[in-house]
């Protein structure tokens, strides 16, 4: 029989609860990932695989702690042809809290962070100088490549153990699982911490980290406002476009030169 570490006994029923209400959730789709299990499709393959691995433990006990893990990865794995939204606020240090926002699908993303908001459509980087209402297309930026994707991070942390469900809290009011997040990649943005996830459905609520920063290592805490998969809708899929957001602005073209575009404002 599998015995759960000291520090989840005190709610070792809810963690049960919590097991019985997701097998609930998802006996209506029973008959569906059935007929893709039966086809032998790789996503029906792949569920199942990653429902198995997660939720049983040694010797194929269901382990409680478990299902909350899996059940908060699946809460952050995409479905496909999906626009994921996220807004939040971010506190470094001893700053005030700034906010943030992203969009991304595909290879695109639009994000708003520390008074900057830029976006890549695959091929070009462009920014938004809210002062002159001006857009810069073809900014000068090395990278060009996405924020740091914290949702990918997370599922692989969850995927390869370093993940642990270690108590329960309270985020504004809302009953979470409180999981420790230990050996994250150097250069990924993020540090050892924990992540607050909502009891009711599993999504992000709280993330607290520490990140460099001038003093060396600053604390980061990352509280969620909204954290959701929209329909590829045309509406939805314009939410990553400078130029639809911001009918009115100038459109200059940066061509690459060094410094245009490229100043993430006032903090």
């Amino acid at each position: 029989m599998t015995m759960l570490q000291p520090e989840l006994q005190s709610f070792r029923h809810e963690l049960r609860a919590a097991v019985e209400a997701d097998l609930a959730r998802h006996r209506d789709h029973r008959g569906h990932l059935g007929r893709a299990v039966a086809l032998g499709t790789p996503v029906g393959l792949a569920a199942l695989g990653l429902s198995l691995a997660l939720v049983l433990g040694a010797g194929g006990t269901p382990s409680p702690a478990a299902a909350v893990l899996a059940a908060a990865q699946s809460a952050l794995t995409p479905p496909p042809d999906s626009v994921f939204h996220v807004a939040a606020t971010i506190t470094v240090g001893s700053s005030p809290a700034q906010p943030y926002a992203l969009w991304t699908a595909g290879s695109s993303y639009r994000f708003m962070k520390f008074g900057y908001e830029a976006a890549w459509n695959g091929t070009t980087m462009s920014s938004y100088d809210a002062a002159s209402n001006t857009i810069y297309v073809g900014i000068y930026s090395p990278q060009n490549h996405a924020p740091v994707d914290t949702a990918a991070t997370i599922r692989s942390l969850i995927s390869s153990g370093q993940a642990h469900v270690a108590g329960s809290t309270v985020v504004d009011g809302v009953p979470a699982y409180v999981l420790s997040l230990s050996g994250l990649p150097d250069g990924g943005g993020l540090s050892d911490g924990t992540y607050d996830v909502a009891k009711s459905d599993y999504h992000p609520l709280l993330l607290q980290t520490t990140v460099a920063c001038q003093q060396g290592q600053c604390p980061e805490t990352v509280q969620f406002q909204a954290y959701e998969y929209l329909p590829t809708t045309p509406a939805n899929l314009s939410l990553l476009d400078l130029n639809a957001q911001h009918p009115g602005a100038t459109v200059v073209n940066a061509r690459g030169v060094p410094g245009v575009g490229t100043s993430f404002g006032t903090n």
